[in-house]
C-alpha cells in the first residue's frame, strides 16, 4: 500500500469510527421506572432480569467504548509515524527546490473562482486604511487587489515576486506612493500592522519555515491585528490527494491550528471552499486593534533603506 493511501486509510478510520455509548446515562431514567415498578410486585423475577440485562447493557457499551478509545490510540500512533514519513520527505524536497516565478504564477492559475472571490472578501473585510498592511509572497497581484483598503501596503518580496505585474493591477499614484516593497521582513515597522496575508505559499512548505515566518508576523501586527493564510488540509482526502502526488506538502488543520496558537494566535475564523480543496484560517493577535489615525497622511513616505 502507497504512504499517501496509509494516510487516507488511518484519518478516515478516525473520522469514522463513530463516537462512544452512552447507555449508562440513556438507561437510568428505564432502570428508575422498572425499580418503582418492581415494588407493586409480589413475584419480582422478571423484573430483576431487566434489572440485571440493563446492568449488561452498560458493561458491554463500557467495554466497546474501551476497546475503540485503543482503536483510535493505536490508528493515531499508525498515523503519526506515516506523517513523520512524509514530513521528512516534505524537508527534503523544499530544500532541493527553488521556487520560479513561473512556479508561483503555475500554482496561481489553479485557484478555483469560488476560492478567488471567498478570500478576498475575507482580505477585504479586515482591510482599513487606518491601519497599514502585508502581502507575502504574492505572484500575480490577485491578491493585492483585496488590500488595496490598507495605507501603506507592504509587499514581502524574500521570495519570487513579479514586480510588473503587481504594478499593472495599479495607477502610478498607488504603486509610487502606497505600496512598497521589501525583501527582509526586519525592515517593516515593528507592532504596526493591522492585517497580513499570505496565499498560496504554505501549502508547498514544511512546517519549520512556515513557523519561521508566522513568528515575524506576529511580531510586525498590532495587537487585535489579523494574519490570514492558506493551507493544505490532509485531513480531507483533496489534501491527502494534493499531498500524495508531492504536489503539496503534508499539513493538518490540527497542526497548523496548534502552531499558530504556540505563537499567542487566537484563532477567529476557519475557511474552505471547493470541498476542503482550498483551507484558509484567519488569526489575530489578542487584543484591540485601534489607531490615533483619524486621516490618510499628505506627508511624503520616505522608504527605509533596505
Amino acid at each position: 500500500m502507497k504512504l499517501v493511501d496509509k494516510l487516507i486509510l488511518f484519518t478516515k478510520f478516525l473520522k469514522n469510527n463513530g463516537g462512544k455509548f452512552n447507555m449508562r446515562e440513556e438507561i437510568k431514567p428505564r432502570k428508575d421506572y422498572w425499580k418503582k415498578q418492581a415494588e407493586l410486585w409480589k413475584d419480582k423475577s422478571l423484573h430483576e432480569e431487566i434489572d440485571a440485562i440493563q446492568a449488561a447493557i452498560v458493561m458491554w457499551s463500557e467495554r466497546y467504548n474501551d476497546c475503540l478509545d485503543r482503536i483510535n490510540t493505536k490508528t493515531k500512533e499508525l498515523l503519526r509515524e506515516q506523517e513523520l514519513i512524509v514530513l521528512r520527505r516534505d524537508y527534503d524536497k523544499f530544500a532541493a527546490s527553488e521556487p520560479t516565478l513561473d512556479i508561483m504564477l503555475e500554482r496561481a492559475s489553479n485557484y478555483a473562482p469560488e476560492f478567488l472571490i471567498d478570500i478576498s472578501k475575507d482580505i477585504g473585510k479586515h482591510s482599513e486604511w487606518q491601519y497599514p498592511g502585508l502581502e507575502l509572497n504574492p505572484s500575480s497581484g490577485d491578491f493585492t487587489k483585496a488590500l488595496l483598503g490598507c495605507d501603506v501596503l507592504y509587499a514581502y518580496t524574500g521570495n519570487v515576486i513579479d514586480e510588473d505585474s503587481i504594478a499593472k493591477k495599479f495607477n502610478p499614484f498607488f504603486i509610487e506612493k502606497r505600496l512598497m516593497y521589501y525583501n527582509d521582513l526586519s525592515n517593516l515597522p515593528q507592532g504596526q500592522l493591522g492585517i497580513a496575508v499570505s496565499i498560496g505559499c504554505y501549502e508547498f512548505w514544511p512546517m519549520d519555515p512556515i513557523k519561521d515566518e508566522m513568528q515575524k508576523v506576529f511580531d510586525l501586527l498590532r495587537p487585535g491585528g489579523f494574519f490570514i493564510f492558506t493551507y493544505n488540509d490532509c485531513e480531507h482526502e483533496h489534501g491527502l490527494d494534493m499531498c500524495g502526488n508531492e504536489y503539496r506538502t503534508y499539513q493538518t488543520r490540527e497542526l497548523m491550528g496548534k502552531m499558530a496558537q504556540s505563537m499567542g494566535f487566537d484563532i477567529e475564523k476557519e475557511c474552505m471552499c471547493n470541498d476542503n480543496a482550498h483551507r484558509w484560517m484567519i488569526v489575530k493577535k489578542p487584543g484591540k486593534r485601534s489607531t490615533q489615525k483619524i486621516d490618510t497622511p499628505w506627508i511624503r513616505i520616505i522608504r527605509k533603506q533596505q
